[in-house]
């Protein structure tokens, strides 16, 4: 006797109240589920089912072995599911969801080399101007910024690397309205910055003595794309902070100046992390996609991984950039 297959039958047959709609349900004979229900009562030596000609009813004890049944086979099918997938090769296409303050140096290098490594992948990238749901949305992965996940169930979460910011203005602008030297003068200047959500960002500069100042500014330019910040801080709209990667060329070509270079731009959401739904069994693909970003990220020079930058956020220092439908 195939003791799962028998408390499959016995599962459906309680379910559907019927032997001859679990017959149908099984795509098997009315008399095989009649015959594995015998075999069932007399291997337990009790009866499971009372039977009229017109309905069917648990007994006690048939409650109570459908209970333990659904039970047993929901683990025997996660059990089958999970070595399904540490053995099978990842397949299908990834849904990955990325931050739009994500700098484009931190995505292309990362896909790409994916791709080259699972060439049967599909990966299907968006990137996100706003708040990022990942769990509702649909998405396998997300590579997000400023996120706290401390006791937060639905995600499971890897923190990649911080990333350094610098403050930045175009010389004509400087000429127009004098360079910063202190925290204070800044205040007092234009910025550009993206959009905020909810109120002006602050900004903490640590100097060389080891002392914070937090400095909240006043945009005087709005955008919402990073590169837009970027271009408009070339134009001379004002000063911008930026991931270094960022304007790594505009300040060797002189096109961008730095700013306040004794002080170092510093804040605990800037995180650059990888999450994904926790579930019990992963899919394949993402795993792959974890283990590999992992990989990548870790394999990048100190210097290097400036590579990976973001602006953050534009909202106060609570916002996170993740969506989870929990409050």
């Amino acid at each position: 006797m195939n003791q799962i297959q028998t408390m499959r039958v016995f599962v459906c047959v309680a379910e559907q109240q019927s032997f001859r709609r679990a017959a149908h349900h099984l795509g098997v004979s009315n008399a095989l589920v009649t015959r594995s229900i015998a075999m069932l009562e007399g291997h337990l030596n009790t009866r499971l089912i009372h039977r009229t000609t017109r309905n069917l009813s648990l007994t006690e004890a048939g409650v109570r072995y459908l209970d333990g049944c659904r039970a047993l086979l929901e683990e025997f099918d996660h059990l089958e599911s999970s070595v399904a997938h540490a053995v099978r090769e990842p397949a299908g296409t990834l849904r990955v969801v990325a931050s739009g303050l994500l700098s484009p140096l931190a995505l292309t290098p990362l896909v790409s080399s994916f791709r080259h490594r699972y060439p049967e992948l599909r990966v299907q990238l968006t990137v996100a101007e706003g708040p990022l749901d990942v769990l509702d949305s649909g998405y396998d992965v997300g590579i997000v910024t400023g996120t706290r996940l401390d006791g937060n169930p639905t995600l499971i979460g890897h923190a990649l690397a911080p990333n350094p910011f610098v403050a930045v203005a175009a010389p004509a602008y400087l000429e127009r309205r004098g360079e910063p030297r202190l925290p204070d003068d800044l205040p007092g200047h234009d910025w550009v910055t993206l959009a905020a959500h909810q109120h002006a960002p602050a900004w903490q500069l640590v100097g060389h003595d080891g002392v914070a100042h937090s400095v909240t500014v006043r945009p005087a330019c709005t955008v919402n794309q990073l590169a837009l910040v970027h271009a408009a801080a070339v134009a001379g709209a004002g000063i911008a902070v930026l991931p270094e990667p960022c304007v790594a060329s505009a300040l060797a070509s002189g096109t961008l100046v730095r700013l306040m270079a004794g002080y170092r731009i510093d804040d605990p959401d800037t995180q650059l992390s990888l999450v994904y739904p926790n579930r019990q069994y992963v899919p394949a693909r993402t795993r792959s996609f974890v283990e590999h970003a992992l990989d990548h990220f870790s394999a990048q020079p100190a210097r290097e991984r400036t590579d990976y930058g973001f602006l953050r956020p534009s909202r106060g220092p609570d916002r996170s950039d993740i969506v989870t439908g929990l409050q």
